[in-house]
């Protein structure tokens, strides 16, 4: 199981490292694993958009009423009636925009994660970055949680950050710090999240 592999390699690493807080807090959490989303890719990206810069409780929140919307979503462009609809679900203008941009996007609509899978982590950046809305923050979380991709670190991520100021007051918060957890960084990520306590983050 690669979530116990994973919890084994970085309490060793911690404890080589001198990190004794990190590694009782692994210890304690126990091995975790990465929930993949079942969703297809369009709705995947989407909940990834709802979320930006949002705390998990209100994007779960906002995410909840905009799915239904989505599943319901019976039109072929940009409608004046859906976009109603996301502002009453909580949605901002620049976010609504954004999320248009994804769910009318034929190319994305095609993609298959079986697809997907094989792509390079240099070729699924290429295939994001240029869609409006998309950054390396929601590339990384989209390689965590949709491809399953065991080693990433998302530097970007906000509640990452506070985590490591909580665990690492004294150490700088770089990639450079975090290489020492490869190939595993997208499971350093679950347990730092871990750390404030959000014990459900997936997307």
């Amino acid at each position: 199981m690669e979530g116990k592999r994973a919890q084994e390699f970085i309490y060793n690493k911690s404890v080589e490292l001198g990190f004794f807080d990190l590694a009782d807090h692994i210890k304690n959490v126990g091995a975790l694993k990465i929930q993949l989303s079942q969703m297809d890719f369009v709705s995947h990206l989407a909940k990834i958009i709802v979320g930006q810069q949002l705390s998990v409780q209100s994007a779960a929140a906002i995410w909840k009423r905009t799915k239904l919307i989505l599943e319901k979503n019976k039109y072929k462009k940009i409608n004046v009636n859906l976009n109603n609809s996301f502002k009453k679900a909580g949605l901002s203008r620049q976010k609504i925009e954004y999320l248009n941009g994804i769910i009318f996007n034929q190319d994305l609509l095609k993609a298959k994660k079986t697809e997907l899978i094989k792509l390079s982590r240099e070729e699924y950046y290429d295939l994001l970055i240029s869609i409006k809305g998309i950054g390396p923050w929601s590339i990384e979380m989209s390689r965590i949680f949709f491809i399953g991709d065991p080693d990433i670190f998302s530097i970007l991520d906000l509640g990452l950050k506070n985590a490591h100021k909580k665990m690492f007051p004294q150490e700088p918060y770089n990639q450079d710090f975090y290489k020492e957890f490869s190939p595993y960084r997208s499971y350093i990520c679950l347990y730092m999240w871990r750390v404030l306590e959000d014990e459900n983050v997936t997307i």
